[in-house]
C-alpha cells in the first residue's frame, strides 16, 4: 500500500528557507560599524574635532547615497587623549566589544602606531589619519638602536610623512637660505618629533648646512622660554620647530613675546589650518612649512571644492588637513568595500593595494608594498593680512611637488608586509 505523502516536510523546508532569508536580510540591514579614534582632549584636540566633523560628514554623504553594499555606516567615536595607551585600549574595545568592521583616526604618530599594531594582530583594517612620522609605514629605531618595522598589512595611510616633507622642503630652504647657514631644532619628545628632526637635519646636513644644536620639549609643554633661550644662545640662523597642535601655537606666541621674530628664519615642518589660524600673522609670515592638502586648492581640484563647500555649509568654516585625512580614509575604505562586495578585511585589502584614485587632488595611488599613498606635497608660507580674503585664508602655496618625486623607494624603505591570511 503506497505511503501517503505528508505536507509536513515541505512546510518545514519552506519555514527554514524563510528563516534563512529573514536572517540574511537582517544581516544585510545591519549597519557597518566604524571605530573612530580621535583626540577630543589634549594638545591636538582641535585637529581631533575637525576629524570628527569630517568623519560624520563623510558617513552622512555615503549613507545618503545608499550606504555601502546597501548598509548604513555607523560611527563609534572615542577620545584618544593623544595617549598611545588610551588609543590602544580604545582600538581593542572597538574590535572586541563593538565588533567594528574598520578602525580609523588619530592625530599623533605614536597613537597611530599603537592602533596599527592592535589592528594587525586582530585582522582589522586600520585607515590611519593624521600621522606624519615615516615610521607609520616604515621602520622605527628601538632604544637599542635596532630597526623595528611598524608598517603593517592591515594599515593604510593617505597622509604624507617626514621623508616626503624633507624631500619637498629642504631643496626649497636651500634656495631661500643657501648652504652656509646653521639650524637649531626644538623637538616634541615622542616618535613624530624625533623623526621630523632626523629628516630635516639629515636633509640640510647633506646640503652642507650645520646643526647648531637641538633641545626637546614634552608633549603639551606650556613654557618654551628655556628652549628658545638655548636657540638664541646657539647663534643659529634658522629655528626648526618640530612641534604640532597647541605646542606649535604656544611656541610661536612666545617667540613673539620674547622679541625673537627678527632673530631667526623659522621653519615648522608640518602645518595645519587650525594651527595657522591661531598664530599671529607677524610670525606666520616668516614661517615655512609643508602640508599635503589645503582648502585653498579648491580652485585647482573638483574634489577639494566639493569637500570644502560641503564642510563649510555644515560647520561655517573650511576644513583643515586633519579633516581631509578623515574624509579620505572613510571614503576610500567604503569604495574598496563596494568593489570587494564585502567588509572582510582579507578581501578589502587587495582592493586598496595598488589602487589609483582621484578624490581631493589629482590622481593618487595606494602603494601595494608599504600602503603609503603617493600624494603631492605643498610648501606653504603665512599670508600677510592684506592678502587674506578672510580669517581662514592664512596660507599661500609657494611650491608644489608631485608625490612621485618625494616618496621613498623600496631601497629606502625595505619593508616586508605580513602575509594576508
Amino acid at each position: 500500500m503506497p505511503v501517503k505523502k505528508s505536507g509536513v516536510i515541505p512546510l518545514l523546508a519552506l519555514s527554514l528557507l524563510l528563516c534563512g532569508m529573514q536572517f540574511g536580510m537582517a544581516q544585510e540591514s545591519e549597519p557597518i560599524r566604524i571605530g573612530v579614534n580621535v583626540p577630543l582632549s589634549g594638545p591636538y584636540q582641535k585637529q581631533g574635532a575637525d576629524q570628527k566633523r569630517a568623519y560624520e560628514l563623510a558617513a552622512e554623504r555615503i549613507n545618503g547615497d545608499g550606504g555601502v553594499l546597501g548598509r548604513q555606516i555607523e560611527l563609534i567615536v572615542r577620545d584618544t587623549e593623544v595617549d598611545p595607551q588610551v588609543a590602544e585600549k580604545n582600538a581593542l574595545e572597538f574590535i572586541q566589544d563593538e565588533d567594528v568592521d574598520m578602525v580609523t583616526g588619530g592625530s599623533s604618530s605614536a597613537v597611530a602606531i599603537a592602533q596599527s599594531d592592535v589592528c594587525q594582530e586582530h585582522g582589522v583594517v586600520f585607515m590611519a589619519a593624521l600621522t606624519h612620522s615615516s615610521a607609520t609605514t616604515g621602520y622605527d629605531k628601538t632604544q637599542t638602536g635596532f630597526k623595528s618595522q611598524k608598517a603593517h598589512r592591515h594599515t593604510f595611510r593617505w597622509y604624507f610623512n617626514n621623508w616626503m616633507t624633507k624631500e619637498a622642503l629642504v631643496p626649497f630652504l636651500v634656495e631661500q637660505f643657501g648652504n652656509d647657514v646653521s639650524y637649531f631644532h626644538i623637538t616634541s619628545d615622542y616618535i613624530w618629533g624625533h623623526t621630523s628632526q632626523n629628516a630635516i637635519q639629515d636633509g640640510t646636513g647633506l646640503k652642507g648646512a650645520r646643526t647648531a644644536g637641538s633641545v626637546t620639549a614634552p608633549l603639551g609643554e606650556t613654557d618654551f622660554s628655556g628652549q628658545l633661550q638655548q636657540a638664541r644662545d646657539s647663534g643659529a640662523d634658522v629655528l626648526v620647530l618640530n612641534l604640532f597642535g597647541k605646542d606649535l601655537v604656544r611656541v610661536m606666541e612666545q617667540i613673539q613675546q620674547m622679541g625673537l621674530t627678527e632673530s631667526f628664519r623659522i621653519v615648522a615642518p608640518l602645518m595645519e589650518l587650525n594651527i595657522a589660524n591661531a598664530i599671529d600673522n607677524e610670525v606666520l609670515q616668516k614661517t615655512y612649512s609643508t602640508t599635503n592638502w589645503y582648502h585653498g586648492l579648491s580652485d585647482r581640484f573638483d574634489g577639494t571644492r566639493d569637500f570644502v563647500q560641503s564642510f563649510s555649509q555644515e560647520y561655517g568654516r573650511p576644513p583643515g588637513a586633519a579633516a581631509a585625512t578623515a574624509w579620505a580614509a572613510l571614503q576610500e575604505w567604503a569604495k574598496a568595500v563596494q568593489r570587494a562586495g564585502t567588509t572582510s578585511s582579507s578581501q578589502v585589502i587587495p582592493e586598496l593595494e595598488g589602487h589609483s584614485f582621484t578624490l581631493l587632488k589629482d590622481t593618487e595611488k595606494w602603494r601595494a608594498w608599504d600602503h603609503q599613498a603617493i600624494s603631492s606635497v605643498f610648501v606653504v608660507q603665512g599670508k600677510s593680512p592684506g592678502d587674506m580674503a578672510n580669517e581662514w585664508d592664512v596660507l599661500k602655496i609657494v611650491k608644489s611637488v608631485p608625490g612621485e618625486d618625494v616618496v621613498r623607494s623600496k631601497t629606502e624603505n625595505p619593508v616586508m608586509l605580513e602575509v594576508l591570511e
